[in-house]
């Protein structure tokens, strides 16, 4: 697997294209756009759309979301990371482990949080 720097600089790339395709948008306007499709994801997911129609949804969410980043000049890289960072000093501290890393194949948890760069 990736590690988290390498998942990241992939990420900025994407973040990048989505700059390039669709530039900084009306801020306002965006973030009706996005939650318009968070809206469309939970009526697909509700509704036992397909997978493929799920993840089309997804995929136009995220679009969004990069969308906000760029116009409030944040990298999602960056957001993301400080998230996943957040969420294993939670586990870590409440379970002295990483509390699903045994439940998924390839990831493992030694208690130290080290299994981040292999996530």
């Amino acid at each position: 697997m990736d590690n988290i720097a390498q998942v990241a600089a992939k990420l900025d790339i994407i973040q990048r294209t989505s700059l390039t395709l669709y530039g900084r948008y009306d801020l306002n306007k965006s973030i009706i756009w996005m939650v318009e499709e968070m809206g469309e994801v939970v009526a697909a997911v509700r509704k036992g759309k397909s997978k493929e129609d799920i993840t089309g949804e997804l995929g136009d969410l995220l679009a969004w979301i990069l969308c906000l980043g760029n116009i409030l000049d944040i990298q999602i890289s960056e957001a993301l990371e400080q998230t996943f960072t957040k969420e294993v000093n939670r586990q870590l501290r409440q379970y002295g482990c990483l509390k699903y890393a045994a439940q998924e194949p390839g990831l493992q948890s030694d208690g130290s949080g080290a299994d981040l760069d292999n996530a």
